[in-house]
């Protein structure tokens, strides 16, 4: 005899609406917080979904409402804490709102990161946050509705209309270079990774333009043979000891270089396991700053000085601009730039 399947039905947004003796608009206003309801009939509403083990169905609920209630978050690498804590801020933001985050990862490859804009698309996301990993995003304009939120991290696009969040990188770089300068460094190598598949990206432009400002303004001579921006990939931190930074550092060892910034942390990976195999000391032979505050940073001896970026806050700040334009469709762009915190420890 052939076994049936025990079904249980579903219970209905209907039957919630009944028991708590209140409008099926009523019920729709509570679940989606899109109108005030009043605290005792929220409770009514609340105790009748707990009753009768309500779940919402999304799928359902967006199609009646044109909206997915889902932020995507395509992200340039994963592998950097940077990132994972933005995400912090995002998620912390638009779940607030009623919102989920979808994050999808580029590993800083542009075709990579193409698909998962079109695949978000697809999927019928209200808005995209997006931590580039190139500096042209023209080819938006053919994939993205017009008008479609859109909001930048990190780097600032070009050839493309939308707004961007990022660190004042030019003042951040200034102040750690101008530190190092008045501690009497003047032969200070500037080592850092860009990634992608294009030229040297604005972010990184600003912070080796903020490191060159500090040595116009004291007056001392620039060895620009000292700036070296090399290329990377997604690597893994075990991968970054041995790369491209790695080797920029070993060639700065002849170049009587008395201290050396890093701008960002997958470079400082490669640059203090390049001093530290040649028995060199921090900041007695070489000193070191380094943009990100990476946990492993605190367990060197010394520990790094470090340009805190306020990853978690310009997340919040991605967040709150991507909800405030789907509430105004008609909100100019504008362009948002926090300060960096810098933590001068055993290092510099």
């Amino acid at each position: 005899m052939a076994r049936t399947r025990k079904t249980t039905k579903q219970p209905t947004v209907k039957e919630v609406a009944a028991l708590a003796e209140v409008s099926l608009a009523t019920v729709s206003h509570v679940i989606n917080k899109t109108r005030f309801v009043s605290d005792e009939t929220i409770a009514k509403v609340k105790n009748a979904i707990k009753t009768l083990d309500y779940k919402a169905n999304p799928i359902a609920r967006n199609l009646s409402s044109g909206e997915s209630r889902l932020i995507g978050y395509v992200v340039s690498n994963i592998a950097c804490y940077f990132y994972v804590d933005m995400a912090t801020g995002i998620e912390k933001t638009i779940c607030s709102q009623g919102y989920q985050l979808l994050l999808m990862d580029s590993k800083d490859s542009k075709q990579r990161e193409t698909r998962h804009i079109e695949s978000l698309l697809r999927r019928g996301v209200d808005g995209i946050i997006i931590a580039p990993t190139t500096t042209d995003y023209g080819f938006l304009n053919r994939v993205l509705p017009e008008g479609f939120p859109v909001v930048f991290l990190d780097r600032q696009p070009l050839n493309y209309q939308a707004d961007y969040v990022l660190l004042n990188n030019s003042v951040a770089s200034f102040e750690a270079t101008n530190h190092l300068i008045k501690k009497g460094y003047t032969r200070i190598a500037y080592i850092t990774y860009h990634y992608g598949e294009d030229d040297i990206d604005a972010t990184t432009e600003e912070r080796i333009l903020g490191f060159k400002e500090a040595f116009l303004e004291a007056g001392i001579p620039l060895d620009n043979t000292l700036i070296q921006a090399v290329p990377g990939n997604a690597y893994t931190q075990w991968a970054l000891m041995e790369g491209e930074a790695y080797h920029a550092m070993k060639r700065m060892l002849d170049k009587h270089v008395q201290a050396v910034f890093c701008g960002n942390s997958f470079a400082a990976a490669g640059v203090v396991n390049c001093l530290n195999e040649a028995g060199i000391r921090m900041p007695e032979d070489i000193a070191l700053i380094t943009y990100d505050d990476d946990l492993w940073m605190s367990m060197t001896r010394p520990k790094l000085s470090s340009i805190i970026q306020p990853a978690e806050a310009m997340g919040f700040h991605a967040a709150e601009r991507i909800l405030k334009r789907l509430r105004e469709k008609d909100l100019p762009y504008d362009s948002f730039r926090l300060n960096a915190n810098i933590v001068y420890r055993g290092s510099c």
